[in-house]
């Protein structure tokens, strides 16, 4: 059992605070009450749940893409002077040795088209830029899109607005996004995917004067295009496209067997279709073990390291799955034309 390092630490700032000692009876008490009282409002502060969630939720994306040689979380322990420096959310190393910190911002606007928001004001991006000066690393902030589940990462100083702050919206920031050097792919393959539900014909009846059959399931089949998938990776790189991808889900059920297909509503005639990017299937995942509707459900989920191992294995994929991976650089020369 590990020791309760964190527990001790806030006991110890909660008695601080009140001027006890901290193994005096009534702050252990005071302390209890505190914790009980102040849970209600932590799960009531939907913005405070939403943004922890986010921060945990960019901090697993990175360690299942899985290119840095460090992460850590920055944003922890006393940080003196306070009044000149904001530590960020995460510092990550990068595989070249660039020390990123990373402040992470969610960004949720009802209406899908209008993707827009003030994130700092000119005080508060002054404090996090002065500490990765300080501690020799470039500034970046990953903002979560939620109406769309996107992700993008982006160098603050090249959108900083007339009055020292910074505005963005969902399209500019996807124009100068740098989450690709962090492990993030735009990926494609042959439609369709299809998963089949084979029935075990031996103790599949025969369809009855009402129509009815007593079926049992046999194999369970992958096939990309109308290539069947045998190896383990291949399936494993499917099921990923076919949980969290882009293409919609269509089912056709058969005497012998039930097909669910997923393939892109129209073709682009470009010989494979794109699924989507890595990014946003992840948060799709995410979302699934985090949310109940927009309730949060839970802040963490356990970290998964391999979970894009099998693309990185595969890379051009194989007869079977042939794969497109494309990384999305930014293009500031855009930027710059529109400013």
């Amino acid at each position: 059992m590990k020791k309760p390092f964190n527990l001790l630490a806030e006991l110890d700032k909660f008695s601080l605070e009140r001027g006890k000692p901290l193994r005096d009876p009534a702050i252990i008490s005071e302390y209890i009450s505190h914790v009980r009282d102040g849970i209600p409002r932590a799960l009531g502060d939907q913005g405070l749940l939403h943004g922890k969630r986010t921060e945990a939720m960019f901090e697993s994306l990175l360690v299942s893409l899985g290119e840095f040689e460090l992460l850590k979380a920055e944003d922890s322990g006393r940080l003196l002077p306070a009044d000149r420096y904001l530590a960020p959310d995460f510092r990550v190393v990068l595989s070249d040795g660039t020390h990123w910190l990373i402040e992470v911002k969610n960004v949720y606007k009802h209406d899908p088209l209008r993707q827009h928001r003030r994130l700092f004001t000119e005080s508060h991006l002054d404090k996090l830029t002065a500490y990765a000066e300080a501690t020799g690393a470039k500034l970046k902030i990953a903002i979560f899109w939620a109406r769309w589940s996107i992700w993008t990462v982006i160098s603050p100083e090249r959108l900083i607005g007339v009055d020292g702050g910074l505005n963005i919206d969902m399209q500019t920031a996807m124009l100068v996004n740098e989450l690709s050097r962090l492990g993030d792919r735009v990926v494609g393959t042959h439609p369709p995917l299809r998963l089949r539900l084979v029935k075990n014909p031996a103790r599949t009846s025969s369809v009855d004067s009402d129509g009815n059959v007593t079926a049992a399931n046999g194999d369970v089949q992958f096939f990309c295009g109308d290539e069947e998938l045998t190896k383990p990776v291949e399936k494993e790189i499917a099921w990923i496209f076919m949980q969290y991808g882009e293409w919609p889900i269509i089912t056709d059920d058969r005497l012998l067997a039930i097909e669910y297909r997923w393939e892109p509503e129209e073709s682009t005639d470009q010989g494979f279709e794109f699924v989507g990017t890595l990014s946003r299937m992840f948060a799709r995942y995410y979302a699934q073990h985090t949310l109940d509707g927009n309730t949060v459900i839970q802040l963490h989920v356990p970290l998964r390291p391999d979970w894009f191992v099998s693309l990185r294995k595969l890379k051009g994929g194989s007869q079977s799955l042939p794969l497109w991976q494309f990384d999305q650089q930014p293009n500031f020369d855009a930027l710059q034309r529109r400013s």
